[in-house]
């Protein structure tokens, strides 16, 4: 019994181990089954979290595109993105009335308003185009009426000016018809009166026809005195003025012949001496006078002896040229009645030049309001010079013409052939002169020249021109006939210019 009490103990312990390990086992299944669950419930929360976060990430980036999107700042929350939205909504844009508010929908509301907008201007635009086009084909019409108008003003303006035109040659050729007719009848009448005149004073003329008183042979004077005898009874014998006339210009030839024979007797007696010459000339009288001022002393400079002269114009004036001082008290002065020389050296302005005083004297010095005056100077224009006659400067026989000329253009001057109407002046040399008491001709003078230098005087008294000799011409020009001889002429005084300014000389 024993023995099955053994192996009932190890019966039921076996059972009971068997049960014991079977519960261990099944509680150990499940203690494993359930820390696999919950493993498997961690893994699962852990991928819930990691997509959680990757879902969280993703909404903060969409958070910050939609931030970036709408321009809010990135620490606004959705609530005061919300207001913000809403405020701005019920401010700028009053009648987006869709629900709920959206920028999609604003942007599809923004769309059709410029779509409307758009369509409206369009239309405001072809309004405005039609009515543009309207106002040019109205204004386009407007010119062609004014155009038209003006075309029809013209021609009426050109019409009634040919018919004043017409009437104005008309009226102009009657006057000139009336004017011809009345200074015919006044010419006529004219004529009549003065024929009448004419006969009255060559009537007269015969008081003229004495015989002459003196003569410078005998024959000559018997010869005047009969023609004279025989001129007197043939003007009075002829009845009409064009017989008496005649008589007188043959009487005239005749006084014309002895007064060139004369004139040739004198011409060679002042030729054939020199202090027979001077003696004629002194006694000459010396009525001669300047035509009038060319200028007017300004200011005198005591220190470097010179002046400034006022001149109605210094076109053409040159530095070189000399000018003779004269009181202003007499307004045509006797040519040597001078105070002083006034050489030019410079020209100031176009009215304005400095001289050098020259010969002046401390008991008539040269003073402010002095006139100056030259014949070898005009205005704007070259003095035109003619010389005639034998031109000796110096003591031997050949002529000095170009000498003379040199000095004439030195100071702006210009030598002439003939005698024209705007020659300054003359200078006459005479006929040569004999050197030493030789009798020699002088070389190179021929009768032509002779008969040249007679024409030219005739010439130069016919139109009043000035006719000098060549002492008087040297005077004007500076120079004395000693320093033509000698050759020593005077030359300027650089030292004693003053300073020269650009452009202030006359070229």
């Amino acid at each position: 019994m024993p023995a099955n009490r053994t192996v009932a103990s190890l019966s039921i312990a076996l059972i009971v181990f068997v049960m014991l390990t079977f519960v261990l086992a099944v509680t150990t299944y499940l203690f494993f089954k359930q820390r696999l669950d919950e493993q498997a419930k961690a893994e699962a929360a852990i991928a819930d979290v990691n997509k959680a976060r990757t879902d969280l990430n993703a909404a903060l980036d969409d958070k910050r595109k939609l931030q970036e999107l709408l321009g809010a700042e990135e620490d606004k929350t959705v609530a005061d993105i919300e207001a913000e939205t809403n405020a701005r909504f019920a401010s700028d844009f009053a009648g987006f009335t869709e629900e709920p508010k959206s920028y999609a929908k604003l942007v599809d509301w923004l769309a059709e308003a410029v779509k409307t907008k758009d369509g409206q201007m369009n239309s405001q635009r072809q309004d405005q185009e039609k009515q543009l086009a309207e106002r040019d084909q109205s204004i386009e019409s407007q010119k062609k009426a004014v155009a038209q108008a003006q075309s029809d003003k013209d021609k009426a303006i050109a019409d009634a000016d040919a018919e004043k035109k017409k009437f104005d040659e008309a009226r102009k050729a009657h006057e000139d018809q009336q004017n011809k007719l009345t200074a015919d009848q006044q010419q006529a009448l004219d004529e009549s009166t003065a024929f009448e005149r004419l006969r009255q004073e060559v009537a007269k003329a015969g008081q003229f026809l004495a015989p002459p008183q003196r003569s410078y042979k005998e024959d000559e004077l018997r010869k005047g005195k009969t023609a004279i005898a025989n001129a007197v009874k043939d003007f009075e014998s002829k009845p009409d003025p064009e017989g008496k006339l005649g008589v007188i210009y043959e009487v005239l030839r005749s006084q014309q012949a002895v007064i060139n024979w004369q004139n040739e007797a004198l011409a060679k007696l002042r030729a054939a001496d020199q202090s027979v010459q001077a003696a004629v000339l002194a006694a000459t009288p010396k009525d001669e006078r300047i035509d009038g001022f060319d200028g007017r002393i300004i200011s005198v400079n005591e220190v470097d002896h010179t002046a400034l002269v006022g001149f109605g114009s210094t076109a053409g004036l040159r530095p070189g040229l000399l000018f003779a001082v004269y009181d202003p008290a007499e307004p045509r002065p006797q040519l040597n009645a001078r105070k002083a020389e006034a050489e030019v050296i410079s020209v100031e302005s176009p009215s304005l030049a400095r001289v050098r005083l020259r010969g002046d004297s401390v008991r008539n010095p040269v003073l402010s309001g002095d006139g100056i005056a030259s014949g070898l100077w005009s205005t704007g224009a070259s003095p035109e010079v003619v010389i005639v006659g034998f031109v000796q400067l110096d003591g031997d026989t050949a002529a000095d013409v170009d000498s003379l000329t040199s000095l004439i253009e030195r100071v702006g001057g210009r030598v002439a052939d003939s005698v024209s109407p705007s020659t300054s002046m003359v200078i006459d040399a005479g006929n040569p002169k004999s050197i030493g008491g030789s009798g020699a001709a002088a070389p190179g003078w021929r009768p032509v020249d002779e008969k040249r230098r007679d024409t030219q005087i005739k010439s130069a008294r016919q139109l009043g021109v000035r006719v000098v000799g060549v002492n008087g011409a040297l005077e004007m020009l500076g120079v004395t006939r000693q320093q033509m001889e000698t050759g020593s002429l005077p030359r300027r005084d650089e030292s004693r210019l003053p300073p020269v300014r650009a452009g202030n000389l006359a070229y």
